[in-house]
């Protein structure tokens, strides 16, 4: 119920920020349903998506095996790219959460942030240079910690 209602005020909202740029011959009911069906497709693809990927999550992190990153492993990656995240450039950021968190597309994202899709697109580039390269960078500190400690 409560999804249902925001999808509904989001295609509202969507409407008022769009009524200037709509054609004069624009027949609102059919604009309202057509609004309204799509925010419902995507919504139920973003929750499938996101089924989808706690399932493989479950599948490559929790094998039958119990060998793998335990909870609080898993807790502190996601602690650390959170970090990550946050020190993005704060319109950078702001794309990267709308289009990976809320699942968003390019052009709904450039529709909410009053930008244009080329400037979602060039901001996501820069989100995930930023987060592989600090991510690697990590990664090569942890290998040469780990090497290190066995060397002792």
């Amino acid at each position: 119920m409560e999804a249902s209602q925001e999808l509904v005020q989001d295609v509202f909202l969507s409407l008022y920020r769009q009524q200037s740029r709509l054609p004069e011959n624009t027949v609102l009911e059919n604009y309202l349903f057509i609004a309204t069906r799509n925010r419902i497709y995507n919504h139920h693809r973003q929750q499938l998506l996101q089924l989808k990927k706690e399932a493989l999550l479950r599948e490559n992190y929790m094998p039958a095996s119990g060998i793998g990153p335990d909870k609080l492993e898993l807790k502190e990656l996601e602690t650390r790219l959170r970090r990550k995240i946050q020190q993005l450039p704060d319109q950078c950021r702001a794309v990267f959460l709308l289009s990976r968190e809320e699942q968003l597309s390019n052009k709904e994202v450039a529709e909410r942030l009053h930008i244009s899709v080329n400037t979602v697109e060039q901001h996501m580039r820069k989100a995930l240079r930023i987060l592989r390269a600090s991510i690697n960078d990590e990664l090569i500190m942890m290998l040469i910690a780990v090497t290190m400690i066995h060397m002792i």
